[in-house]
This record gives C-alpha cells, structure tokens and sequence, in this order.
C-alpha cells in the first residue's frame, strides 16, 4: 500500500508528488495524458512560447520609429509550432527525469475511485489502495449553451494554441486572461481581433484602472472591445455572430473563427464519489488542511478553489504534502497574477476597488512608468504602478503594475505582502539603477512622500 497517491500530474500534482518523496515516502503519481497537465501542455507555456514570438515582431515594428526598419515576409506556422512543442517536450521530459529520479511511480491511466480508499485504474483495470489520496485534476473550458464545439471554427484554448492559419478575423468571447493573451499573440500574428465581454471592463477582477489603462493602448493598436455585451446566435456557415451590446443595441460582426475563453470549470465530476462535498460552482470543499469531507482524501489546485494559477497549483502541493506527514495547517498567502499582454500585467493583494467596498484607511500611490530612466531607454514608458497601503500601519495590501516584465518584477511585492514588511523596513531595499525594478521603489516611497523622481502622487 503507498503512502499516499495522487491523481493528476499537472503543477499540483507532480509537485506534491516530488515533495513526497523527499519526505521518503512511497508515492504513485497517476496521470491519464501527458505530465505537466494543462499548464504544461495546452496553457500557460505554450501560450508564453508564442507571446514570445509575437513581442518580437511587435518590437520589430516599433524599431522603424528609431531608424531601424525589418521587413516581416511570412510566418511559417509549422516552424513555429514546431518550436512550441520543442518546448513542451524538453520540459514535459525534464519532469519525468525528476519523477524517476524521486522514485516516484508514475502511471498513465485514468483514475476513478473504487472506494474511499481505492482506486481503481480504467484502462488497465487495476486497483490502487493508498494511505492517503490527493486530488489534483485541474479544469477545462466553459462552453456556451447556445455554442455547440466545433474545432474548425469554433475553440477554446486547445485548438487555438494548434493552429493550421491565422484567420482573418478572430471573435473572442470574454476579455479575460486567457482571451486577452490569446488576442495579443493572433494580432501580431496578423488576425483582426475582436473581443465580446458581459462586464463592464476587461480582465475582470483586476483593478479597473490597470485594466481600463490597457484597454486604451490595445483600443489604439487596433484590438476592438464591445463592454456589457452578450452573443446573441451565431450563423457557422455565413460566418456572422450577433451581439447585443449595452449602448449600440444589437450588432452584427463577420468572424472566420470564434474562440470561447469565458473561464473554465474544475474536473471534480469525473472522480466517481458520490459522497465528495462541492460548492455550487462544482469546486471540491476542504478545510484548512486542504482536506475533503472524507478522511485521507485531499484537493489542490483547479479543482479546489480559484484563482486557478500553476504556482498557485504548485504552492498547495508542497504545503498540503507537508501538513499530511509532518502536521500543521493551511496558511492564508497573498498569490501574484500575471497577465502576459503587451504592456504585461502583474497584480498582488487588494485593488483600490476592494479598498474601498471593505471601508479600509488606504493611502493609494501611483507612479508613472515614464519616471524610471530605464523604461525611456527601451522606448516603453507606458504604464504605471500603483499601490494600496494600510494608512496606520504603512503595510502594503495591494501592488498593481502594468508596465514591460512586469511578471518578473512582481515578485518583490509576493515577498512584502506575504512576510508583512512595513515600508519603512522595505526603504532598506537597494534597486539596481537603470532597471524596470525601480518602479517599486519609487512607488512605495512616494505613499510616504519621500519619493525622488516623482512628485507625491494625491
């Protein structure tokens, strides 16, 4: 009998089962694909693999504004699929090293439980007793109920990250992350891109001024927006969608493809216990020891709660590890998100809208890009940081940037937030200059009014 057994070998779950192992313990990890789940294989690398491509051909056209012109000819889109699934394989290969290296066992099949402690493997009809069991299947696509799919015109994530053409005209169904990234990299890519959104902002959840800041540059790059709007029907052979929209009543858009990125709902259907406690959402409840209803069964990742985040995936399999062989509990963590568009945007804590609905003495800081001497030597001076700090006790709630890198820097607000630091504590922090980095610096210190390069903003 293993120490413990977990299903699904994304993020969460290769993670947790890494951390096992180290513990000693016996570990069989169960996967029904490929290891890396969907973050790894049909999300979040293969999505930055091809952002990547479309920031260079961004940067290239902006070079004409210097003096420097190249000359785009064609995209070859078996190379550059070629190139993706490069990536993919090398990482998805590294994992496997790892989990041979760990000693952990891994099979490839689908799992469903028996009982409530055995599972049994459908392919191969084999059973699996465990000590413990950890949850880790992730999530899927939402669809309409006025769509039907259909992977020639109609998609999610997963046929938009394989594409055979760029079409023409791309309609995106909500203006979330995923529909957002996807957008950029088909804009570059050549497609006109047109997004449908039932909010009355983009990306949802994120502070309305970050967000309302990109909407404005993707609007004047040519992106087109229809705020507090719904698809109405759509005609798959003349290739037309009606919407109704909130100011303009119904409009009629010409499409060649529609991606569907209206969220995605956790995998906690296809486990076979019928005893399993979800929220009405279909997200598995735990305690603060990530566990089920039923004793020795846990959950992480997607299918537990939102934000559905690969570090967020990987945090919990290390710590719900921990707390099952060495004791303890759920901590309550601040998680960055990173929204990889171009300016990208990177958020932690509280927005100024959550500030404010929660009644909280905040002082709020904002400082222009355009004051960091490294921005003006890249020729990206667009964007901002802004902050959301307590007024008594000088903590950080909330860092906002939307600014280039701005997922690389955002992890000097993880370090904040999560241990608690007061600015005058963080005043000791030195930035290198010239670097994007200084951002930080000269935001925090302008909430105390002792910033250098920018006036006290408020």
């Amino acid at each position: 009998m293993s120490d413990l057994v977990i299903i699904g070998a994304g993020p969460g779950g290769y993670v947790a089962a890494i951390r096992a192992s180290q513990l000693n313990k016996k570990v069989i990890l169960i996967e029904e694909k490929e290891v890396g789940g969907v973050c790894l294989n049909a999300g979040c690398i293969p999505t930055k693999t091809l952002l990547h491509l479309a920031k260079i051909i961004e940067e290239n056209k902006n070079l004409k504004n210097y003096g420097i012109e190249f000359s785009l000819n064609k995209i070859d889109i078996k190379r550059v699929k070629e190139f993706k699934e490069r990536v993919i394989l090398r990482l998805r290969r590294g994992i496997e090293f790892l989990l041979n290296k760990y000693n952990v066992e891994l099979i490839k099949d689908r799992a469903i439980f028996e009982n409530e402690r055995e599972i049994k493997l459908v392919n191969s009809n084999k059973r699996i007793k465990g000590e413990n069991f950890i949850i880790a299947t992730g999530s899927k696509p939402l669809f309409l109920k006025n769509i039907e799919k259909q992977n020639e015109i109609i998609w999610t994530s997963e046929e938009a990250l394989n594409f055979e053409k760029i079409p023409e005209r791309l309609l995106i169904i909500g203006a979330g992350i995923i529909g957002l990234e996807l957008g950029t990299i088909y804009f570059s890519f050549g497609s006109k891109v047109i997004f449908i959104e039932i909010t009355n902002q983009i990306l949802p959840g994120i502070d309305f001024e970050i967000a309302n800041y990109l909407k404005n540059l993707l609007e004047r790059k040519g992106f087109i927006f229809y705020l507090n709007s719904i698809l109405k029907e759509i005609d798959i052979n003349k290739r037309k969608a009606k919407i109704e929209t909130k100011d303009k009543g119904e409009i009629e858009i010409d499409f060649d493809n529609i991606l569907l990125a209206v969220g995605r709902k956790p995998r906690s259907e296809e486990l076979n216990l019928s005893n399993l406690i979800l929220d009405d959402f279909g997200y598995i409840k735990t305690d603060k020891k990530m566990m089920t209803n039923i004793k020795g069964i846990y959950a992480i990742g997607d299918v537990r709660k939102p934000p559905l985040l690969a570090h967020k995936a990987m945090y919990e399999g290390k710590k719900v590890v921990e707390i099952i062989f060495q004791d303890g509990e759920e901590e309550d963590v601040y998680i960055p998100n990173c929204i990889y568009t171009e300016p990208e945007i990177a958020t932690i804590g509280i927005t100024e809208e959550e500030a404010k609905s929660r009644g909280l003495e905040v002082i709020i800081s904002k400082v222009p890009l355009s004051t960091i001497g490294r921005s003006l030597t890249m020729g990206k001076s667009e964007g901002f940081g802004k902050i959301i700090c307590d007024k008594n006790k000088k903590e950080i709630l909330g860092l906002h940037l939307i600014m280039p890198n701005a997922s690389e820097i955002i992890g000097e607000g993880s370090i904040f937030l999560n241990l608690k630091l007061n600015l005058e504590k963080i005043k000791k922090v030195i930035h290198p200059h010239p670097t994007l980095s200084e951002i930080i610096e000269e935001t925090f210190l302008s909430a105390i009014k002792e910033a250098i390069h920018n006036l006290p903003y408020g």
